[in-house]
């Protein structure tokens, strides 16, 4: 695709958000404010145990509660509601077995939420406990309990691993680092985080006359919504109709868990006959859904005595607990990320998968590099320490650079901003004063700390599967023009970026456009909405389909101007001919009518080919790369350990900005997140027990800890990005928790190699100072062992209804 020219009107300058107005004014409609006549109310039973099998399942006492309606099991799907991809394993409601504390075994619809609680509290449930597992270190051990499922004609080693090893390999690490004069080896681990959306789950079904049924929902993927629905209640797909309405946040978070809701609002539906709705509470929410994963890294980083980084090793255990969801990729987009935006001789990456009672994880923003980029940034940092080099000198030395090739074998060709960003950061934050000035510092109460943390990440769904969008756009008999998009709007902005783009394609104030909300009815299947694909995917779509109407009112417009069409000029929303005459957009459309041209186009775009070797680890994982640097200033309480983030610098190269507001928002909301994932979010399972169940014990940030935050964007064009543009939703997350780390690792002197990092690990810490014999530490191997926390006493079963 050949570089946009022609000066631009509206991509890239600032504009309003298109759904702006009907938030901030109460209009916009999300599920709990739904309500139809005859809706019914649904509710779950849930799962008590980590682990048991279900010995006894008898709703006939629910059906005697006053207005309950129906209830339904697992036995009311086709192929009792199998479902899941990549690794089918996961039911609409739970089969035989439960493998987690809030599993979902039986839904009640009655005319109250009142008396639907009281259904599903009357349900006769017995349940056998089973072994359950809790260690994700343990999970592949011969004797570890299987809480995968049996894979009779599969080929992995162990029940517990949910998909094969996810690789990548170049040349011989272990050879290359056996010759480096400096090693590191390090371990860290990183917890669960719960995405905290400011809206819980929730769903609508209402039966259609000819027994199908429509559903609003506000999930990411609808398309897959759909064929899920069709599937598992054995309906063709054109009875099944999904809608997303208004969504209160997603994060990655509401795929699954809606799937699963929605398939049992549908079921309820059907078998009623009437409209039913399903709101979770926000325990219920905390409780059922899955989270991001937790991740025990171990990472050996070989080096020269000048800093040239050599080779990586890296080993990391994904604990994605009872089903598999969408871990495995995030356990390969974790392998392609491991090393770092870094050059090195050899890699060897490694990434199991598995297995455990510990609740669920999916699909969670960043999808694996946040966890990595902890460790691996850290431990660059611990590399500058022990050779006395400044970080972001080390840094400079090592990154990535246009023309390099990855440790995959990618070769890097276009839009590689990595060097500005960094930079950039540095200046911007005052790097070189304040590092020098706080590294004197002799306080023992209080010492300020500025540490720095790069990041890559891959656009897209890259090799993980099919990387396609589509669009249409219609002028309606107002002049107005009708967008619509398969890829979904949860809060990023994409609604306006689409407006924008069909704007400045077609020449027309962003006013007259009006963008549908995702419905498996009117739009093109897209693909999910994930991996901050929407303004690249999505976009292209847009600006096809709007290239392709625009072909047909240059067409309109020659025949009424008498000329041809590449004699054509715009001027604003007037086309212009050879004799400078200017005519208006009204005028140009009601003569495409009089012709009889079709006023309405689709668009579809399809990211270039990715080729990947799963076996070797080699190959093009994705199109092409976000880079970015953050740097965060804090402030430790050496007493107490409380940290305070006093600033938070961040550059990223996006490629051409095309929503300003949007992208700033991004980055500034991404960064939020990493604050809280670095500080003070925290899950934690005792034996299966999931303990942070609302927002007194899980600790999301408040306005009031959010630090200044400077933010600045690279703008290094991608040839196949709309205008040059490729994403920003994701990224935006991944640097932050270890610049804060290696923050606090300069103003207190050491390490915490565990998320979050709150007061007691900011606290304890791991000593940095390096063997009495610096030259010791360089010939040899400077090792370290974590020592993992005792596992609490387990907490009292509590029943989740």
């Amino acid at each position: 695709m050949s570089h946009f020219t022609q000066p631009l009107e509206y991509v890239g300058r600032p504009a309003q958000r298109v759904d702006a107005l009907d938030k901030v004014m109460g209009r916009a409609k999300y599920i709990a404010d739904y309500r139809v006549p005859g809706m019914l109310h649904a509710r779950c039973l849930r799962s008590t145990l980590p682990h048991a099998r279900i010995a006894r399942l008898d709703t006939t006492p629910a059906l005697r509660v006053p207005g309950v309606r129906a209830v339904i099991t697992s036995d009311d799907f086709v192929d009792h509601g199998l479902y899941g991809f990549p690794v089918k394993d996961k039911y609409m409601l739970a089969y035989q077995k439960v493998r987690y504390v809030g599993e979902a075994i039986a839904t009640v619809a009655a005319d109250t939420p009142q008396a639907a609680l009281a259904g599903a509290q009357a349900i006769l449930c017995e349940l056998e406990p089973l072994p359950a597992l809790f260690d994700a270190t343990r999970a592949l051990d011969p004797d570890a309990p299987q809480v995968g499922p049996d894979r009779k004609n599969g080929n992995r080693e162990h029940p517990n691993l949910k998909s094969d090893h996810m690789l990548v390999c170049k040349g011989n690490a272990e050879a290359e680092l056996a010759d480096c004069p400096i090693v590191l080896d390090r371990r860290y681990f990183t917890d669960w985080q719960e995405h905290a959306y400011i809206e819980p789950e929730g769903v609508l079904a209402i039966p259609t006359p000819e027994g199908g049924v429509v559903v609003y929902a506000p999930n990411q993927s609808p398309f897959i919504n759909q064929n899920n629905l069709a599937m598992v209640l054995g309906l063709p797909i054109n009875l099944v109709r999904v809608i997303q309405p208004t969504v209160g946040g997603s994060f990655g978070g509401k795929d699954d868990i809606i799937y699963e809701s929605s398939a049992q609002a549908a079921k309820l539906a059907l078998v009623t006959g009437r409209p039913v709705r399903m709101v979770f509470s926000r325990e219920e929410s905390l409780v059922a859904s899955y989270k991001r994963d937790a991740m025990h890294m171990h990472i050996r980083l070989g080096a020269d005595r000048d800093g040239t980084l050599r080779a990586c090793w890296f080993r990391g255990i994904l604990d994605s607990g009872a089903y598999a969801s969408e871990t495995p990729f995030t356990a390969w987009r974790a392998s392609i990320h491991a090393m770092g935006a870094y050059r090195y001789n050899a890699c060897d990456v490694d990434v199991y998968c598995v297995y455990t009672n510990n609740g669920y994880a999916g699909a969670f923003r960043g999808f694996g590099n946040p966890e990595v980029c902890f460790a691996v940034e850290q431990t660059v940092d611990e590399l500058a320490d022990m050779l006395g080099m400044d970080p972001i000198d080390l840094r400079l030395k090592n990154c990535l650079r246009l023309g390099d090739e990855t440790a995959h074998g990618q070769k890097l060709d276009e839009s590689m901003g990595l060097v500005e960003c960094i930079n950039t950061v540095r200046r911007l934050s005052d790097w070189d004063r304040k590092r020098a000035e706080y590294s004197r510092q002799t306080s023992t109460e209080k010492r300020r700390g500025i540490g720095v943390a790069i990041m890559y990440h891959g656009m897209s769904l890259g090799a993980e599967g099919a990387d396609y969008a589509g669009a249409t756009i219609s002028v309606l008999p107002d002049y107005s023009v009708d967008l619509t998009s398969g890829l979904t709007d949860y809060g990023t902005g994409s609604r306006t970026v689409f407006t924008l783009i069909a704007a400045e394609e077609l020449g027309v104030r962003p006013d007259r456009i009006r963008i549908q909300r995702p419905d498996t009815n009117t739009a093109i299947e897209s693909g999910p909405t994930v991996a901050s694909r929407t303004t690249v995917l999505g976009g292209n779509a847009m600006r096809a389909a709007a290239r392709n109407l625009r072909q047909t009112l240059d067409l309109a417009a020659a025949d009424l101007l008498r000329c041809d069409p590449q004699q054509l000029i715009r001027v604003g929303e007037s086309y212009v001919g050879p004799d400078e005459e200017a005519v208006a957009w009204e005028k140009i459309v009601d003569h495409a009518r009089e012709m009889g041209l079709i006023l309405s186009a689709h668009g579809k775009w399809e990211a270039p080919k990715i080729v990947w070797d799963h076996h070797h680890g080699r190959g093009t994982p994705y199109m092409a790369y976000v880079y970015g640097a953050q740097v965060a200033e804090v402030e430790v309480d050496l007493r107490t350990g409380n940290t305070q983030v006093l600033h938070l610098w961040a550059v990223h190269d996006i490629g051409k900005v095309i929503f300003p507001q949007g992208a700033y928002g991004q980055l500034y909301g991404g960064i939020t997140q990493g604050l809280g994932y670095a500080l003070t979010e925290q899950i934690t399972y005792r034996d299966g027990y999931i303990q942070e169940t609302n927002f007194e014990s899980y600790l999301i940030p408040t306005s009031v800890d959010v630090p200044e935050i400077t933010a600045q964007f690279v703008e290094s064009s991608y040839s196949y990005g709309p205008y040059g543009a490729k994403n920003i939703a994701e990224p935006s997350l991944v640097p932050t928790a270890p610049a804060i780390a290696n923050a606090i690792a300069h103003a207190t002197g050491r390490r915490v190699r565990e998320l979050p990092m709150n007061l007691e690990r900011v606290l304890l810490g791991h000593d940095l100072q390096p063997p009495a014999s610096r030259d010791a530490a360089i010939r040899g191997v400077w090792m370290e062992t974590r020592s993992m926390p005792q596992t609490p006493a387990p907490a009292a079963p509590r029943i989740y209804a």
